[in-house]
């Protein structure tokens, strides 16, 4: 990926999703615990380039994408590299840490990381849309504004909840994070999405 392409992922997904992270903590927490998102452009140019770094470890490791990378990785794994990167790249800062700050806080940056490969995840699908005609989908996929997730058993957290969980416990535990398993997930909510899609469309067809 460009770095002009990673740029628009950048304003459209990645700073948005810090964004939106930063909004949802009171301000009497982002005062006490100076939490700050970096959304400057130094920060974009060095995610940037810890992507590429993720990247390419995934290249060299799973894939072979031929001498000019004609095969290229697809946007599930591309999206799963923005996360890796975002786990080694922390976005929101905040101090001091005591142990009475709060989960929303402590599991900020988890939330931007995942967040974020949803938010890229929702472009890929509506540039596919765009690009395959798909005009009555496309339009659909506007007004949901993001992906809808699966329904969990009630008593437990929230598919989102859960997935940023995952991430926060698996990297403060100091497990490697899974891009390939990651990715997989992230075909499940695009399909869970189309199908979603689709059966509406079909309904208000018949």
């Amino acid at each position: 990926m460009k770095l002009e392409t990673f740029k628009y992922i950048w304003e459209q997904g990645i700073a948005k999703a810090a964004q939106d992270v930063l909004e949802e903590i009171t301000p009497d927490l982002q005062t006490k615990y100076s939490v700050h998102a970096d959304v400057s452009e130094a920060m974009c140019d060095k995610l940037y380039h810890e992507y590429e770094t993720v990247r390419q470890v995934v290249r060299k490791r799973y894939f072979d994408t031929g001498k000019d990378e004609e095969n290229r990785i697809d946007g599930h794994k591309i999206c799963a590299c923005i996360t890796g990167a975002l786990l080694n790249v922390r976005m929101i800062s905040y101090s001091p840490v005591d142990d009475e700050m709060p989960i929303k806080v402590v599991y900020a940056n988890y939330e931007v990381a995942f967040l974020a490969s949803i938010y890229a995840m929702y472009l890929f699908v509506l540039s596919d849309f765009q690009r395959e005609g798909k005009e009555e989908c496309y339009d659909e996929l506007i007004k949901q504004s993001t992906f809808i997730f699966p329904e969990t058993n009630p008593g437990h957290d929230s598919y989102a909840q859960g997935r940023i969980k995952t991430l926060a416990l698996n990297d403060l535990n100091g497990n490697d994070f899974d891009v390939l398993m990651y990715a997989d997930m992230l075909f499940w909510i695009e399909k869970y999405n189309k199908e979603l899609i689709n059966n509406k469309l079909q309904i208000e067809c018949d």
